[in-house]
């Protein structure tokens, strides 16, 4: 749960009364009680209920509009994103030991000597303990610098804590609970991927259902070629705005013939496509949004695989 008093402590350094509470998916059922907590303290809190993705996802212009003094984002951390009020990440960490649940699993990881760990931001308590238990039983460990997180911490469009060992490791070692990262990261590296699920109490590995995405990565990139108009996704969420990448993208597809549009929205959903005359999607914003290719009923590419369109 919030640390009402830590927090404070924080919140009292900016003189802040007026507060943006914004919070993941996951932490909703908490909120109220998050925001009775800080009230009592005498704050005035604003709930956001939008969808909230992670530290990309910062609220600041609705935040200003509605004179708020600071932006409390719970459940991520920092994402080095300006923001023109201040901004608390207080990061929801879950206290869990892997080591139980390693144990059944050792001798699947026989095969692997060295092991790079990564986890998402509320499991990062954990590494340490992995880390201790494997090296006491002969594994030599790695723990990888982020670029925009902790050391070892992964993000849905940040894997640099892994990609940096990728040369150097037998594997990677996901630990934590949802398919999201871990398969994400398996796309991103060219070693295997396994995955310790702490909700599910077992050890995948990653490679079938990485041989299944790239499957069916090719088969959109093959649907396509066939296309003649194109729509480039663009998020308005600060750190998803990624106006440049689209920019060259439309170049890029112009090049080849094809017509290209640049969509722009806060949230990309297909409701708000419904009526353009779009053969296919190309994103520039979360990628979460091409695990969704289905509800958009059109092929989603990645910008680098525009080049293969050609091929």
């Amino acid at each position: 749960m919030l640390d009402t008093g830590s927090v404070m402590k924080k919140i009292s350094k900016h003189k802040a009364k007026r507060i943006f509470l914004q919070i993941p998916e996951g932490l909703k059922t908490r909120v109220l009680e998050m925001a009775r907590g800080l009230e009592r303290e005498g704050l005035e809190v604003f709930i956001s209920v939008d969808p909230c993705y992670g530290a990309c996802d910062l609220r600041d212009h609705e935040a200003r509009m509605l004179g708020c003094d600071l932006i409390l984002h719970v459940g991520h951390s920092d994402y080095g994103l300006k923001s023109k009020i201040p901004v608390i990440y207080e990061e929801f960490r879950m206290d869990y030991d892997p080591v139980p649940l390693l144990k059944n699993f050792l001798q699947d990881l026989k095969p692997y000597r060295k092991i790079s760990l990564v986890t998402t931001v509320q499991f990062l308590s954990s590494l340490d303990h992995a880390k201790k238990f494997l090296q006491e039983r002969g594994k030599k460990v790695f723990i990888g610098s982020s670029k925009r997180g902790k050391p070892g911490q992964v993000l849905g469009c940040d894997f640099s804590a892994a990609k940096s060992l990728d040369g150097i490791v037998d594997c990677f070692l996901f630990m934590g609970s949802g398919t999201f990262h871990p398969l994400g990261l398996a796309m991103e590296v060219k070693k295997p991927v396994l995955f310790l699920d702490f909700e599910g109490s077992q050890l995948l590995d990653l490679k079938d259902e990485k041989r299944r995405m790239e499957n069916i990565q090719l088969m959109q990139i093959e649907k396509a070629k066939s296309c003649k108009n194109f729509g480039i996704l663009v998020s308005t969420k600060p750190g998803q705005m990624k106006v440049k990448t689209a920019e060259k993208a439309k170049k890029s597809l112009s090049e080849l013939g094809k017509n290209a549009w640049i969509l722009v929205a806060d949230e990309l959903t297909p409701e708000k496509l419904l009526g353009l005359q779009i053969d296919c999607l190309v994103d520039t914003a979360c990628p979460r949004l091409r695990e969704d290719s289905r509800l958009f009923r059109k092929p989603i590419l990645d910008p680098r695989d525009i080049e293969k369109l050609s091929e």
